[in-house]
């Protein structure tokens, strides 16, 4: 009986390790050879007068400053620069403000279907007060030295910008025509939420009752040197992101002189909550969307990681543990928790009667706003502390990845910059695409520039940058993705 026990035994070890292996080689190895579109190949785009062009916008300081007055004049500016150095695209399409600064451009087709719209903002963040003397360049001079293109909202979200006009010049020169129509949706307050930008063109576009095939924002991007065990660039379309909301904790207790405190404070009750929310985070979880991701990124891999990969029924809760470790992967598996601001107390001696402290969160698309301070209330449950509801923004819901806005996207990710992986990703911040959901089949985040470890510390931080060659690349993506998402003749 014992030998049979074993040999069952062996046997089933065996089979389950055949399945395991057999799942790890059926997984799709590689990506398909990218069939060849009109698209210019990036060494034809002028990457020098582009890189001008972009160091020119960027020495106009369209900063949003929440705490002031922007600076109307250099809105303006900006405009004007946009139909000085862009004649042609402006001949080929139709523009107008919205909102005061906004810019709202459609480029018509020459069929009855559903319009594209390509979303990027006009505005950036102020440079911190303290940090000026840690840039290379300053901050608003637009220094083009070193292969790079230097100032705030070379990233963020210039040189996107600059990348979808320097296309739409060359295509409209060109003589190109598109088949459906084409907008631009330039924001310019998106750095304080976008309400008075896109929210704007929103409901401009609702009442003429555009609904679009797809949109296009900033979100997203390729990635190389991010993801360990892979080398190459990987191209994550980001078919999601997160929502918000900020939950307020107040404790109220008996105050009086220090000398005699009671059990708790009200700093040690809204503490308690802190502590109680922040220690019972929410669960990592594997969905469709990640699964997709990882198995995009498997083929890349070495075999044992990529065995893992492929047999997320049974390895799902080892590499959700792993990939927890990292904030950037965990941020992707569940609504994060960040107390971020507490207050309590005026003098070191009294008793305060109040405290309070804010817990910011970010949804996860699986999640809502009424769901989490449901959650928190339950897990503050015998505190007597208050939680309250300081706003919040739901989740976008999910975008299609078989659709053709989808596959239009990477097939101009092939054709520019070969056979990289394609995968599905979540945003994790905020972007003007939030004033979108509703007006179109699909909402996508994806810009067509490779970053490295170092560049998300430039993101709104000291230092940003853009390389010329990824400007360039841009410039044909963009060029690719308008010729096939549009369809339209050329040399009408």
């Amino acid at each position: 009986m014992l030998k049979i026990i074993l040999g069952a035994a062996l046997a089933l070890v065996a089979g389950l390790g055949a399945l395991l292996v057999g799942r790890t080689l059926l997984l799709p190895g590689g990506v398909p050879s990218p069939t060849p579109v009109t698209a210019a190949a990036p060494e034809l785009v002028d990457g020098a007068a582009a890189a001008a062009r972009l160091g020119e916008a960027i020495r106009l300081g369209t900063i949003s400053w929440g705490d002031r007055e922007i600076d109307h004049q250099a809105f303006d500016d900006f405009a004007a620069f946009l139909e000085r150095a862009y004649p042609a695209a402006h001949r080929a399409m139709t523009r107008e403000t919205i909102g005061g600064h906004s810019l709202l451009y459609r480029w018509k087709g020459s069929a009855d279907v559903a319009p594209v719209g390509f979303i990027a903002h006009i505005d950036v963040v102020p440079v911190e007060p303290g940090t000026e003397s840690g840039w290379t360049h300053g901050a608003f001079d637009g220094v083009v030295e070193g292969g790079a293109v230097w100032g705030r909202g070379a990233m963020d979200n210039k040189g996107q910008l600059i990348a979808l006009m320097e296309a739409a010049e060359r295509l409209a020169a060109s003589g190109f025509v598109p088949e459906t129509d084409i907008y631009f949706l330039f924001g310019h307050d998106e750095e304080l939420g976008g309400d008075a930008g896109a929210g704007e063109i929103r409901k401009a576009l609702d009442a003429r009752g555009v609904h679009f095939a797809f949109t296009l924002d900033e979100g997203s991007g390729l990635v190389q040197g991010l993801i360990p065990g892979v080398a190459s660039p990987v191209a994550l379309i980001a078919t999601a992101e997160k929502g918000s909301t900020t939950l307020k904790f107040t404790a109220r207790a008996a105050g009086g002189h220090s000398s005699a405190p009671g059990k708790d404070t009200a700093v040690s009750l809204v503490s308690r909550a802190v502590v109680a929310v922040t220690d019972d985070p929410f669960p990592l979880e594997i969905d469709a969307g990640m699964t997709a991701f990882l198995h995009a990124i498997a083929p890349e891999m070495a075999f044992a990681p990529r065995l893992l990969l492929a047999n997320l029924w049974l390895t799902g809760p080892l590499v959700a543990k792993s990939l927890g470790e990292s904030p950037t992967t965990a941020a992707a598996l569940h609504t994060t928790t960040a107390p971020t601001m507490i207050d309590g107390g005026v003098k070191v001696n009294i008793l305060p009667q109040t405290a309070s402290a804010i817990v910011n969160y970010r949804l996860h698309p699986r999640d809502s706003v009424a769901g989490v301070k449901a959650r928190a209330e339950k897990q503050i449950a015998g505190l007597g502390v208050e939680v309250e509801l300081a706003g919040g923004v739901e989740p976008s819901p999910q975008s299609s990845t078989s659709s053709a806005g989808y596959k239009a996207i990477e097939q101009a990710t092939h054709e520019i910059f070969g056979a990289v992986p394609v995968a599905p990703f979540l945003t994790l911040q905020g972007t003007d695409t939030r004033h979108y959901v509703g007006a179109a089949d699909d909402n996508y985040r994806f810009t067509p520039f490779i970053y490295a470890p170092d560049d998300l510390a430039r993101i709104h931080g000291t230092d940003e940058r853009l390389m010329i060659e990824d400007l360039v690349r841009g410039v044909s993506w963009y060029e690719a993705l308008i010729r096939g998402a549009g369809a339209g003749p050329s040399g009408n």
